[in-house]
């Protein structure tokens, strides 16, 4: 295996971001994330998607019609734009041989034996991996009004609000850090990305078009040398450490319980909080995602920028990662794989429940015995649409519940 470079990571997703027409206003930093793909037998590195953001949707603010991404932190939209990459090159796969992805003897796609995922991010991750990071910038009487002492005892499987409690570690937290921020039902990009160490970043949608597709390394930058301890044990903790108690026998024969490898670069983003001195996070998100077209969009509080709210539902304005866009990707695909495939009377949330092993290995992290018990979950009411993004009555279940019901 050819040696890893960090730095060179970082900077093949600096270049990318570098073209594009994209640019923060001059008072707002921004975050960066990007998933790239890694040949360790020729060391070439190819990025597939890349995102900016750090904003989401308050709970009252959620769409029903799937329209709308209700998430917008860069880990969050880069993965969402890793996976219309996956989609689509399966659809070009069909035509033309992938350097990246096979069918070998499965109904299912799959990464080519020699190719690894990285996730490149600009800073540490929102959650458990970041809350001592955030603290050595603190000064003492922010860090005594966010100590834990200053709050209820956590009961066990719940979510902690944003970074209240933030000497506790190992908690599921839900987003954003603000605690004058209205709730959302966002669980924290920490909590996200160990999620995907279990069930695989492809979602429940794609499991039956992909085997899981799994993190191997995670580069972080904005760490100093002073730090880099700190954080590399609270990522590790953050990312799969607190899931090592997960029973695996339990999961499914596809799913396991992954652990990226932390490393952390210096080279620096240009419009990080620590480059620029800025404490105001921008509230555009830019959303590139590599051989589809167009390439590029940029959102704002979750709708293409520069949409008038007459057109907001408009299939031709809609957002190519949110939920509706990725679930029609995704009845397109399959359909030209599986034949006998029935779709249309299906919503995405029965699309997405009827995928029984992922639904299973799921069930193993987040059900009332596992260790992310305490996930708050999106809820019916605003998964229950169809490929037209028509709600339809949602069926009552224990995810509907409100979010001041599970977090403190």
């Amino acid at each position: 295996m050819h040696v890893y470079d960090p730095d060179e990571v970082a900077r093949v997703v600096l270049n990318v971001y570098s073209t594009l027409a994209f640019k923060p206003p001059g008072d707002k930093f921004t975050i960066l994330a990007a998933f790239l793909l890694w040949n360790t037998s020729s060391d070439e590195l190819k990025i597939i998607s890349l995102a900016t953001g750090s904003k989401c949707l308050p709970e009252i603010r959620l769409c029903e019609e799937g329209d709308v991404l209700h998430d917008s932190h860069a880990e969050v939209l880069a993965r969402r734009s890793a996976i219309r990459w996956f989609l689509e090159e399966v659809d070009r796969s069909h035509t033309s041989p992938s350097d990246w992805i096979d069918r070998p003897r499965s109904e299912r796609f799959a990464l080519r034996s020699n190719v690894q995922v990285v996730l490149y991010v600009s800073t540490v991750p929102c959650g458990d991996a970041s809350m001592r990071y955030l603290a050595s910038f603190q000064d003492a009487e922010m860090a005594a009004l966010k100590d834990s002492s200053q709050f209820p005892v956590l009961p066990p499987n719940v979510a902690s609000r944003g970074r209240d409690n933030y000497s506790l570690f190992g908690v599921l937290r839900t987003k954003p850090g603000r605690a004058d921020s209205p709730p959302t039902r966002c669980m924290s990009c920490s909590d996200k990305i160990a999620s995907w160490n279990v069930l695989g970043f492809q979602g429940a949608l794609a499991s039956r078009i992909l085997e899981p597709l799994y993190l191997d390394h995670i580069v972080i930058g904005d760490v100093d040398d002073s730090l880099q301890s700190v954080v590399h044990e609270d990522c590790e903790r953050a990312f799969w450490r607190r899931l090592e108690g997960l029973d695996v026998t339990q999961l499914p024969t596809r799913f396991s319980l992954r652990r990226p490898t932390v490393s952390f670069t210096m080279v620096r983003f240009v419009h990080s909080s620590l480059s620029l001195g800025l404490s105001s996070s921008c509230n555009d998100s830019l959303c590139w995602t590599a051989d589809s077209t167009p390439t590029h969009e940029v959102l704002i509080n979750g709708l293409k920028r520069g949409v008038p709210p007459k057109h907001r539902h408009n299939p031709k304005f809609r957002p190519r990662l949110c939920k509706l866009s990725l679930f029609n990707l995704y009845r397109r695909i399959a359909a030209s794989i599986h034949t006998n495939s029935q779709f249309d009377t299906l919503t995405y949330r029965e699309t997405k429940q009827s995928m029984a092993d992922y639904q299973a290995a799921k069930a193993v992290l987040q059900g009332p015995n596992g260790p992310f018990a305490g996930w708050i979950k999106t809820g019916s009411q605003w998964e229950s649409f169809d490929f037209d993004g028509i709600p339809r009555e949602p069926l009552l279940d224990e995810d509907s519940s409100a979010v001041s019901d599970k977090q403190i």
